[in-house]
């Protein structure tokens, strides 16, 4: 027998798409994951072969003549130049479609590597340090935007798990290859494992789905501009601060700059159908306050991050030693970012931060007890490791599960801008405390700074602890006998309104086919199936 579409104007036998194979599914997955992590472990990379490059760099004839402060641009740049782009691209990403977003990202990344490697001048090097900082800031939102939008709801959660983790698999592949690679290549040598894996990964792209995105009209062009302008002011006026002075007219002027784009940024996208920010997503329940504790983590964890370099190397320690005192934090994080999924389906999203605040804290608390590094500084550097791991899958889990499933690179970028600018906040902050120590001691600058993330740690895990008490104070209580009777009753009148609906469904079933001369169903329906 041959079906017919009963729609207007439309005849022939209706063709039913093919469903796709398990195993196609199962490598289109894989396929996801890889891209995903993979962009992590690349971004991670570069930042652990910056702070590497740094001191080898200033001492190179490229950069020779310049005093450290103006060495430092080659962080500053790109760190600014992400920052400044995350929350657009994750917005534009959503709307235009994010397979092409990290595509260009993965492409201007690659150019930006590649930039940086060959570079003859110190300006050209800088334009590669840019480069790569707009590539990061398309291909971060999107990858995940684009695994999450394909995975089921069940194994989200694990995926962001993942892809946290890779996170220390980036980090732990420079700190290990890190002094192999200067001795072979010199700083240079640092940057050709993220120009390669970007090029790897374009490849892949065109295997990943297709997203058209969600335009309906021009996205808004002047809010992007002002936001990223106002981020790059504020990050701008945080890092150099320090340098430029906290009250020089340099440092008001990018502050005050930073305040009036971005004032412009809200009032357009408040009028704009298409705004470069998305209102609506930061009004959903839960997301302002995953955007605040990835602004506390992430001053935690730039911090110690940026300092325990130099804290080693205060200590005497060479490049390569201080890489293999930073391991066990990578590795920590990498383990510990997977196991804080089914912890989370134990004690709740709420609770996996609130673990991860506690070692934090307690990370912090067991480095300032020892006067300089020893076998007790590991267990501590295991523990940071840890709480970074619960911390980044806790909150990049809560943001993106407060959003829509069209908005995820959105959620994406913004939750991670806030993490930067909280770290921009964090180091900046710090580098005031190592100059102006308030405690004494051996190291007192740098115990003044572990005291401030103990703070920062102890803080997020009050609030992380005040939402988990009152999620349990609003768990629904048990309905009363009379209450459940009540339920029952309306249930049974749903379920007999439900059965009326079917059978006069069937009467008027029954009555169409009578007049195609079908006078008993069942006899044709066993007809047919010989």
């Amino acid at each position: 027998m041959t079906l017919t579409p009963i729609r207007e104007g439309v005849t022939g036998p209706m063709v039913v798409p093919a469903m796709p194979s398990a195993r196609r599914i199962r490598g289109r997955f894989a396929v996801l994951r890889l891209v995903a992590s993979g962009v992590v472990v690349a971004i991670m990379a570069d930042s652990t072969a910056t702070t590497l490059a740094i001191p080898v760099l200033s001492r190179d004839p490229l950069a020779a003549a310049l005093p450290l402060a103006e060495v430092t641009w080659v962080s500053t740049v790109n760190f600014a130049a992400v920052a400044a782009l995350l929350a657009t691209a994750g917005r534009f990403a959503d709307l235009l479609g994010r397979r092409s977003v990290l595509a260009l990202g993965l492409a201007l990344y690659g150019l930006g590597a590649t930039t940086v490697i060959a570079a003859p001048s110190w300006t050209l090097l800088l334009a590669g340090r840019v480069a790569q900082g707009v590539g990061a800031a398309l291909m971060f939102p999107a990858s995940l935007a684009l695994l999450l939008g394909e995975l089921p709801a069940n194994r989200r959660a694990g995926a962001i798990a993942l892809w946290s983790a890779s996170s220390g698999i980036g980090a732990l592949a420079l700190q290990g290859g890190g002094g192999w690679l200067l001795t072979e290549y010199g700083w240079r040598g640092l940057f050709l494992p993220g120009a390669g894996l970007a090029a790897a990964l374009l490849m892949l792209t065109p295997a990943l789905p297709r997203n058209r995105g969600t335009r309906r009209g021009v996205p808004d062009l002047l809010g992007a501009a002002l936001l990223i302008g106002a981020i790059a002011a504020a990050v701008l006026a945080i890092s150099q601060g320090s340098l430029w002075g906290w009250t020089s007219a340099r440092t008001l002027a990018c502050a005050g700059a930073a305040g009036l784009l971005f004032g412009g940024a809200i009032a357009t996208s408040w009028r704009h159908p298409l705004g470069a920010i998305d209102m609506n997503l930061w009004r959903r329940p839960g997301f302002l306050w995953a955007g605040g504790a990835s602004c506390l983590y992430g001053a935690a964890s730039f911090v110690v991050l940026a300092m325990g370099p130099l804290y080693l190397r205060a200590s005497s320690f060479d490049t390569a030693t201080i890489g293999l005192w930073l391991t066990p934090i990578s590795i920590a994080m990498i383990v510990s970012s997977p196991l804080a999924t089914p912890v989370g389906r134990r004690i709740g999203l709420n609770g996996v931060v609130y673990s991860g605040a506690l070692m934090l804290g307690t990370g912090c608390a067991l480095m300032l007890a020892q006067p300089h590094p020893n076998a007790w500084c590991l267990l501590g550097a295991v523990l940071l490791g840890t709480g970074f791991g619960f911390l980044s899958t806790g909150t990049f889990t809560v943001g993106s599960m407060a959003a829509d499933p069209s908005q995820y690179a959105s959620a994406v970028g913004a939750i991670n801008t806030a993490r930067m600018l909280g770290g921009a906040i964090g180091v900046a902050g710090a580098s005031v405390l190592i100059d102006h120590p308030v405690l004494a001691g051996p190291m007192p600058g740098f115990s003044t700074v572990m005291v401030a993330c103990l703070a920062v740690a102890v803080l997020l895990g009050v609030s992380a602890l005040g939402r988990v008490a009152s999620a349990s104070g609003n768990r629904p209580r048990r309905p009363s006998l009379r209450e459940a009777e009540a339920e029952l009753v309306l249930l049974r009148g749903l379920l007999a309104e439900l059965r009326d609906s079917f059978v006069q469904v069937r009467s008027e079933a029954e009555h169409e086919l009578a007049r195609f001369g079908v006078r008993d169903p069942a006899a044709f329906r066993a007809l047919d199936q010989r």
